[in-house]
């Protein structure tokens, strides 16, 4: 009975702690609400005191403001509220359910906060990884060679080194081609297209150190023009080079031979008598493709000389081709193509020429000639015809070689008399050009006009129509010039 009467007080002065407890819990909690509203109003108050002291800074007078003052009521409120804290916690161990309960669940508490930062941790770290493109760093193999950069910082703060990009523009020599060319002489070289040099740029990158060029290399190489090659033709005929000549020279015929239309078994276009000059055209081996007198045809290459093999052959010519237009139905109103020397050399020492007329006059026909273009040696043949190589009365007392102006019925007193022989020729020259050589109109080289007033044909033929009564006059006129064509 003692036990329980005794458990009962216990229990009844424990529920009365816990009520007395409680009210002091309330009574506090309204000490602190009244403390607090205690604090408010103060600071209101201060800061009223605040404003009002800034006011009256403005003032001239000055305002002493008090200091604030502490309440007991705060301090009260500090130890207090320390107090439940502990008796909360007092109680809590008092009671070991709830203690456990409390231990338990603030345990799981630290435990959910400590896997929360871990997931936050792993997440961020995940997400850093996705967004870094180069991957994990740590995975890289370490650097066993790792620059020094202090030593870098040091080499490029002391170097004096420069680079220079510049350039050099320099020529690109041209190829050649050579090119074998029958239709040249053997070893001759011609150039068929000529070479043109290129150009490059050369892009040069240059250091120095200081002023000292201590190195120069090529970056690159740019091509501005490119070369043009340049062809070269190299002759391999022995022909042509035996000859000295080309193709498109004048070559001289040896013997009198055939012009053929072909090389093998062809037909014999015309004759070419020796000394005839010719164009070479083509060398094909032991023939040579020729034009003669505007016929093209092939004659043998053995057939064929040249001036530079014999020197003398083109004076040979030159009386060839005159001699070669000798024909009594030949054109007269042309040059013979007999010089100066040729016709002194014709004129003189003639034994039928007893006075020397004809030698001594041949520069009088000759300037006929080349003054009225009238063949000379027709000149020559009428006046040694007319004259009796110069020994008839006229030709003698009257320097009239011609007997011109004279009548069949008195020769002699009609026949024009002239001052020399050479004032004769002109003028005999002169009418046959004008009256009986060429057709009216025409301009003369001295500056007259044909008339054409006895003109027929530029022939011996023609003339003799209204030249001379006599019908064998032109017969006997082209026998004298044969003689003297002969003499050539």
């Amino acid at each position: 009975m003692q036990d329980n009467n005794t458990k009962d007080n216990n229990s009844n002065k424990q529920e009365k702690n816990l009520s007395e407890v409680f009210n002091e819990l309330k009574k506090a909690r309204e000490n602190s609400i009244q403390n607090r509203k205690i604090e408010n109003t103060n600071q209101i108050s201060e800061k009223k005191d605040i404003n009002t002291q800034k006011n009256n800074m403005q003032k001239p007078h000055r305002v002493k403001t008090p200091k604030p003052q502490k309440t007991k009521n705060t301090a009260i409120a500090k130890k207090s509220y320390n107090g439940i804290i502990r008796y909360k916690f007092d109680v809590l161990k008092s009671n070991k359910k709830k203690f456990r309960h409390f231990i338990v669940l603030s345990i799981i508490y630290i435990i959910i906060i400590i896997s929360l930062i871990v997931f936050i941790v792993l997440y961020i770290s995940n997400k850093n990884k996705q967004e870094n493109p180069y991957g994990d760093f740590t995975a890289y193999e370490k650097n066993t060679n790792p620059f020094n950069i202090s030593q870098i910082l040091i080499n490029n703060t002391n170097s004096t080194k420069t680079k220079e990009k510049t350039y050099r523009d320099r020529e690109i020599p041209y190829p050649t081609k050579y090119i074998e060319n029958s239709s040249l002489p053997k070893d001759e070289k011609v150039v068929k297209q000529t070479g043109v040099a290129g150009l490059e740029r050369v892009n040069i990158i240059r250091t120095y150190e200081g002023q000292d060029l201590i190195d120069e290399s090529t970056s690159s190489i740019d091509i501005l023009l490119a070369p043009v090659e340049e062809i070269v033709e190299v002759g391999t005929s022995d022909f042509l080079v035996n000859h000295n000549v080309h193709l498109g020279d004048i070559m001289y015929i040896i013997n009198t031979v055939s012009l053929m239309d072909s090389i093998n078994n062809g037909s014999e276009i015309c004759k070419i008598t020796r000394y005839m000059d010719v164009t070479l055209l083509e060398v094909l081996g032991d023939w040579c493709k020729i034009s003669f007198d505007g016929q093209e045809g092939y004659v043998p290459s053995s057939s064929l000389t040249s001036q530079s093999t014999t020197p003398g052959i083109v004076s040979q010519n030159k009386v060839q081709r005159i001699v070669s237009k000798l024909d009594f139905n030949m054109i007269l109103n042309v040059k013979s193509g007999l010089t100066l020397d040729d016709y002194k050399r014709i004129l003189s020492n003639e034994p039928r020429d007893v006075n020397k007329i004809l030698e001594n006059n041949a520069e009088a026909f000759y300037n006929a000639e080349q003054k009225y273009n009238v063949n000379g040696i027709l000149l020559v043949a009428m006046a040694i015809h007319e004259s009796g190589w110069g020994t008839s009365a006229i030709s003698v007392d009257k320097k009239n070689l011609f007997g011109y102006g004279a009548y069949d019925n008195d020769a002699y007193n009609s026949a024009y008399t002239f001052d020399t022989y050479a004032e004769g020729i002109d003028l005999v020259a002169k009418i046959l050009a004008k009256a009986y050589l060429n057709p009216a109109g025409m301009s003369m080289p001295d500056g007259d006009t044909t008339t054409g007033r006895y003109y027929s044909s530029p022939t011996l033929t023609g003339i003799n129509t209204r030249y001379s009564t006599d019908p064998n006059w032109c017969t006997k006129v082209f026998s004298y010039m044969t003689y003297f064509y002969d003499k050539l």
